[in-house]
């Protein structure tokens, strides 16, 4: 009995053809992407692209997905504020963690640029722009510190202060305010949404000897932070209209010395400076009271640039972040 059924069995199996090979991920066109760009948009979330492959998804995005970033909604760890130091760090740091150790290394930024990190800021979509002392301007990503050209077109100008700012208060739109560092006192604004982004002017500053680093905030108000290793430094909030300054002008409590490096960013109500003068120190100024306090102080990184996007909170957002006393 077992015999006819072995052979019938045998003869299926010699008439059973092979399964298809599977189609290798790598070769499906939908699976490749511009080896140009280090991120790109599938649907709505951002994902990697390496060595012109799809890699690990990044972020997903609330809102649009746009040039390989999130556009409109906040992305997800742009509340924080950032920063470079001169040996090409990126990190962020979270006030929330105050009087503990608020700084955490995102990576080493490699970008192809001369001279090293002078400024930065961050949009909604959690991508920093750093300005280099050499005049470029590249598009980090604040995930994994990896960096891209941001296409942007000086007009001979090197250096500039800057920070994002909504168009109006509580909006999703907003621009990049820069500070010209040449004695022209020029405050020109930057479109990051553009291929190629360019400098527009805007209007003069007032005629100080300090050239201001600059942050920005959700209810469209600029600030600029004004460093003098002589005089007393001090905050202001500058007229996008005017250029002129308005309001409380907030003063340092104390003379910084020879400033080799600063930067400048908002959180909560409290401002953040961030200056090397001798040592390196973050020192805060809280915008409601002007109650200024030495933060931290012997830092082991020369901070060159801070950047905050318009989703940090504004005070009555805050949780939990010390602030001067």
């Amino acid at each position: 009995m077992w015999g006819p059924v072995l052979v019938v069995a045998a003869l299926a199996a010699c008439g059973k053809a092979d399964p298809p090979a599977p189609t290798r991920v790598e070769n499906d066109p939908e699976e490749r992407c511009d080896p140009k760009e280090t991120r790109v948009c599938v649907g709505s979330r951002v994902v990697a692209c390496e060595d012109g492959k799809l890699g690990r998804a990044l972020r997903q995005c609330s809102d649009t997905c746009r040039k390989g970033q999130c556009v409109g909604q906040c992305a997800e760890g742009a509340e924080l504020i950032y920063v470079v130091d001169s040996h090409d760090r990126l990190l962020s740091f979270d006030p929330r963690k105050l009087p503990s150790d608020p700084f955490k290394q995102i990576g080493v930024m490699n970008c192809d640029a001369s001279g090293s990190p002078f400024s930065m800021s961050v949009d909604r979509g959690g991508t920093a722009w750093v300005l280099y002392t050499g005049g470029e301007m590249f598009e980090v990503s604040t995930i994994d510190a990896k960096c891209k050209p941001s296409g942007f077109k000086r007009d001979g100008r090197r250096t500039f202060g800057m920070g994002f700012v909504t168009d109006v208060a509580g909006g999703k739109s907003e621009k990049l305010y820069v500070a010209a560092n040449d004695g022209s006192h020029d405050l020109m604004t930057i479109d990051t949404t553009q291929d190629e982004p360019t400098a527009t002017f805007a209007v003069k500053l007032p005629q100080t000897s300090q050239h201001p680093e600059l942050t920005g905030t959700s209810e469209g108000r600029l600030f600029g932070f004004f460093p003098s290793s002589s005089d007393a430094s001090f905050v202001q909030e500058i007229d996008r209209k005017s250029g002129s300054f308005i309001g409380t002008k907030w003063e340092l409590g104390d003379r910084l010395g020879l400033v080799e490096a600063y930067a400048f960013a908002h959180w909560g109500g409290v401002f953040y400076i961030f200056v090397t003068s001798g040592a390196s120190t973050v020192r805060a100024v809280d915008r409601r009271t002007g109650a200024y306090q030495l933060v931290l102080d012997n830092l082991p990184y020369r901070i060159t640039g801070a950047g905050v996007s318009t989703c940090a909170p504004e005070r009555d957002q805050a949780k939990a972040a010390p602030g001067p006393t």
